[in-house]
């Protein structure tokens, strides 16, 4: 996951214009001279844009630079400087003058370019929701930064002793008494209690927002403004994968559940969420994982992995933060502080296959950073795209797709492994559609019972016993509270990165094998930043539009 901390109303390039967008006024004038005033706004806008670029980089990026030292070090006085980076963010949108310039142009009849266009639209909302709506901005930022801070300072225990989020981690693949895996299980939604009643609150502060936007509510808002796509069309999206994908889905469930009944030994309708998770003794990543001795191995196997597609990390501008302590957020994240230049990571890991993934997917989305042409015009340089998330997908599916543990275990088992690829797949359609929709719910009624909810969407989706306990289970997913309405795009770019996988495994064989991969990731997909859209992309490197065609054969082909 990518950290973006800008102004919750604006992102540089993947965002559609608000309802309150300035309305350009038709022209009377005749077609050759609308012509040459289109040009002549699209001079005087690129020359604004440059200006406005010109003092907001160094803006922005102190502002992730501030979230990032708050995230590994999360104290209140890091709080507080975050606070003032971001407050800096907000004022620099309180810009009338600014504005005033922006609204000449629109008015003046617009500009004619698809890529300006966009960025017009985009800068004249930033401007007017940050004069119009400063207070709002603020104050959600502000709520945000303190449920985090709150979070990241909460240490979680088992019978009194302290416990990182990656030992709860390794107790629930690794531990087989019920009564110590329902202990690791509470101390991680203890902390989901912790912040429930905060991020509802929350919640409501960006719905109150929303709808002096225009809309119903916040997540409706976010589709369409930060991630350019209609809430009915994503739901037709999901709806697709879903039933292209039902039965093999079904298989993998009824799968998982009689190898949980068989380890328990219990009935399949007598498991619980705690049981969920636990990797029994023939499972190939258990096998995997019993010959991942040491984290540090994690680094070395992912390092490895980037060199084998031709990228030295350790010469990479890329930071790492990569093991628990206090006072560290728990999650996983990459900070792309500034283009060409500077990306940080951020991470938790264990000796085991998930941080493998964790590892490869961050570095997925920093290398994408620190490849990009740092003399694009700054607002072209954004990399917190659709692309960007399923370039790290693709990455973090490496430990299966690619050969990188193949030396840990025999080859029979590694030839599970890979398969189990496809039966990841599967897992995440059922636990992306119930994270979705719960919190498409939640935004459109944040006074319901959110525990019933969760519990309700658990059982729909991920086949859960209805007779499990409701909890607070919810309010640890940490893109509730980060990344508001994201994780669909989480859905969408694993229909990207099957896609893209395919394609360049066709020009490449096994990426992580052969160096002229970086050659090409480079100078097709990350040099481009946020200046191409994701759509003209996939069909320049895999030769056709985007489809779901190439993830749902991966589970289908797989699980038979």
């Amino acid at each position: 996951m990518q950290i973006r901390n800008i102004l919750p109303s604006f992102k540089v390039n993947n965002t559609t214009v608000s309802n309150n967008t300035i309305k350009t006024k038709p022209m009377k004038a005749d077609s050759v001279s609308f012509s040459t005033n289109i040009k002549e706004n699209e001079k005087n806008f690129i020359n604004l844009r440059e200006e406005i670029s010109k003092d907001m980089k160094p803006i922005m990026s102190n502002s992730e630079a501030a979230c990032w030292d708050f995230y590994t070090e999360s104290t209140p006085e890091n709080m507080d400087k975050m606070n003032v980076s971001q407050d800096k963010a907000n004022d620099f949108y309180d810009n009338k003058e600014i504005y005033a310039k922006l609204k000449e142009i629109n008015e003046a009849g617009g500009v004619a370019d698809k890529k300006l266009k966009k960025q017009l639209r985009n800068l004249t909302t930033a401007f007017g929701d940050g004069i119009e709506y400063k207070e709002e901005l603020k104050a959600m930022s502000t709520k945000e930064n303190e449920i985090s801070q709150k979070l990241n300072s909460y240490q979680m225990t088992i019978d009194g002793k302290p416990v990182s989020k990656a030992e709860i981690s390794k107790i629930m693949e690794t531990e087989k008494n019920p009564e110590v895996r329902k202990k690791a299980s509470d101390a991680k939604i203890k902390s989901g209690d912790l912040i429930a009643e905060d991020l509802v609150e929350l919640v409501k502060m960006r719905n109150d927002f929303a709808k002096k936007k225009g809309y119903d509510n916040y997540f409706d808002y976010m589709l369409e403004e930060n991630y350019d796509i209609k809430p009915k069309e994503l739901d037709k999206l999901l709806s697709d994968v879903a039933k292209n994908t039902k039965e093999s889905n079904k298989k993998v469930m009824d799968g998982v559940k009689s190898e949980l009944s068989k380890a328990f030994g219990i009935a399949p309708e007598d498991l619980r969420s705690y049981h969920f998770g636990y990797l029994a003794g023939e499972d190939p990543e258990k096998l995997v994982n019993d010959q991942i001795k040491t984290k540090e191995e994690v680094v070395d196997i992912s390092k490895r992995a980037y060199a084998g597609m031709g990228y030295d990390v350790d010469k990479l501008p890329i930071k790492l933060d990569l093991f628990p302590r206090e006072n560290k957020n728990t999650h996983g994240f990459s900070f792309p502080i500034e283009a060409g230049k500077d990306a940080r990571i951020l991470a938790n890991l264990t000796n085991n296959v998930s941080s493998i993934d964790t590892l490869m997917h961050e570095l997925g989305h920093s290398v994408f950073t620190v490849k990009t042409n740092p003399k694009l015009p700054y607002m072209e340089q954004d990399t917190t795209s659709t692309m960007t998330e399923a370039v790290a997908m693709m990455m973090g599916d490496m430990p299966r797709t690619e050969g990188l543990v193949k030396d840990k275990v025999s080859p029979e088992v590694f030839a599970k492994f890979q398969k189990s690829a496809a039966e990841e797949d599967s897992k995440f359609v059922g636990s992306s559609m119930a994270i979705i929709d719960f919190e498409r719910n939640m935004y459109k009624n944040p006074d319901q019972d959110l525990k019933q909810l969760w519990k309700d969407m658990s059982v729909k989706y991920k086949g859960r016993s209805e007779k499990d306990e409701a909890t607070n289970e919810w309010a640890t997913i940490p893109h509730f509270l980060s990344h508001p309405a994201y994780y669909q795009n989480y859905f969408r770019a694993s229909l990207i990165k099957a896609q893209l996988y395919d394609a360049l495994t066709e020009k490449f064989g096994n990426l992580t094998e052969n160096k002229d991969t970086a050659k090409y990731l480079n100078e097709h997909i990350f040099q481009y930043g946020g200046s191409k859209e994701d759509d003209e992309i996939l069909e320049e490197v895999t030769g056709k539009p985007l489809s779901a065609d190439a993830f749902c054969e991966r589970i289908n082909k797989t699980v038979k």
